[in-house]
């Protein structure tokens, strides 16, 4: 209860956890030895230092997730996705699609980026926003290097959109999940709020990247001299890739009460037929699951038992009675704001289900309606502010790395704040004249 002060055990592991996560050292162990204490392994550690102060209940609470959200649900589907896209990726797929939206521009660098903006932006309505990151980023690291383009416009630009988009609709992004149940929003209702303000601040952000990067994006580009059907392999391969992946975004997209079985498990098996035969082709030496970002297992069980430990210890019900913002506008702001932040030190899917207890707590003096729409712009938008923000994040920071490209987490959120902020003003005006 508010009244007595929470055990402070949970948020020092907790704050030790975030302060690993982000320098990620490497210990040295006897024997000229190291541990390498990256995002993968100082959740889980932390997650086993509070075991035995919280119980055995906690643990499995949080494994088990609450309020619609289940973390090995997530887990399995975005790793059933992301393979899925590296296994296309591996024949050559991404590549062919990135030759012809270059060929599309007539060579003009502007028109490209506009392109990409307006692919980015239906992919991102139909399906879900990690799997567009996933199969976009691959289309653009191809395209740079055929045109010479410098890839961190393009990069930013599909980013920031597919984060912005994901909260259109409820299927957009797993947190929509979490706070549209938790808070009592079925889909249609959700698609009421949310649908008009992220468009419009997909276009927003749009402009403020155009702006930003203008003298980076090349008037002229020199369209690629390959014959975009060249680059293909395995053609029978990519054909069983590309039904897999498309029947799985054709299942998410179904309502819940036409879906029968539970998304993840779906997922799962309509990837099934592409890792069967990846494994009569490649054998168990499977190139594209050696790419698979496995580290996301540790990392998103650790931080859901520390949430579940601050939760259980009266953190949320503490936040809860200081969260009264004056005014409809003020709270969807300062809680997307809030939630933003949030998002960035212990990623938006924890955040979301600690937000939720948060606001249902009977400590919360504040409205209800506001803070909820607020919160799924915010643990939307938070993968902007930091990549940390999201799973997401972490696994473009992955790809971009494996290209050769590194990002730091500096100079993201430098780009970040300067676009995602105005970008969070708009989305809250236009959802506080929504609310009248």
């Amino acid at each position: 209860m508010v009244g007595l002060a929470p055990s402070p055990l949970p948020l020092l592991v907790f704050s030790v956890t975030i302060f690993l996560v982000f320098r990620h050292p490497r210990l040295r162990l006897p024997g000229n030895r190291y541990l390498h204490l990256d995002y993968g392994l100082a959740p889980l550690l932390g997650a086993l230092i509070l075991l035995p102060f919280v119980g055995p209940g906690t643990a499995v609470r949080g494994v088990e997730g609450w309020g619609g959200l289940r973390p090995y649900s997530i887990l399995i589907l975005i790793l059933s996705l992301s393979y899925l896209c590296l296994s296309l990726d591996y024949r050559g797929l991404f590549e062919y699609l990135s030759l012809h939206l270059t060929r599309l521009s007539g060579g003009s660098g502007r028109k490209l980026f506009f392109l990409l903006f307006l692919l980015t932006s239906f992919l991102t309505l139909f399906t879900d926003n990690d799997i567009v990151i996933l199969t976009m980023t691959f289309i653009i690291f191809y395209l740079a290097r055929r045109s010479g383009a410098d890839p961190l416009p393009f990069l930013l630009c599909q980013f920031f959109t597919v984060n912005t988009l994901g909260m259109a609709l409820y299927i957009g992004n797993p947190t929509n999940f979490v706070v549209g149940d938790g808070m009592g929003l079925d889909f249609v209702e959700f698609a009421r709020w949310m649908l008009l303000p992220s468009l419009v601040g997909a276009f927003t952000g749009f402009g403020l990247l155009f702006l930003l990067f203008r003298s980076r994006i090349p008037s002229r580009l020199s369209p690629p001299e390959v014959e975009p059907s060249s680059v293909l392999r395995e053609r029978r391969g990519v054909g069983i890739g590309l039904l897999s992946l498309s029947s799985s975004l054709l299942f998410m997209s179904l309502p819940q009460e036409l879906r029968r079985i539970p998304m993840w498990s779906g997922v799962l098996l309509l990837s099934l037929p592409t890792l069967l035969y990846d494994l009569l082709v490649y054998g168990r030496k499977i190139p594209p699951l050696r790419r698979v970002p496995w580290k996301l297992v540790p990392f998103l069980l650790g931080l859901f038992i520390q949430v579940e430990a601050l939760s259980s210890c009266g953190w949320t019900s503490l936040l809860a009675s200081h969260l009264g913002f004056p005014g409809t506008w003020s709270t969807l702001f300062l809680t997307a704001l809030l939630s933003s932040l949030l998002a960035g030190v212990m990623n938006n899917h924890p955040m979301a289900i600690f937000m939720v207890r948060t606001l249902q707590s009977p400590e919360y003096p504040g409205m209800r309606k506001a803070a909820a729409l607020g919160l799924i712009a915010g643990s939307n938008l938070g993968a902007n502010l930091m990549l940390t923000g999201a799973l997401a994040g972490l696994m473009w920071a992955k790809l971009l790395s494996d290209k050769g490209y590194n990002l730091s987490f500096s100079r993201f959120s430098l780009y970040g704040f300067s676009v995602t902020l105005p970008v969070m003003a708009v989305i809250s005006l236009l959802l506080g004249l929504e609310l009248g």
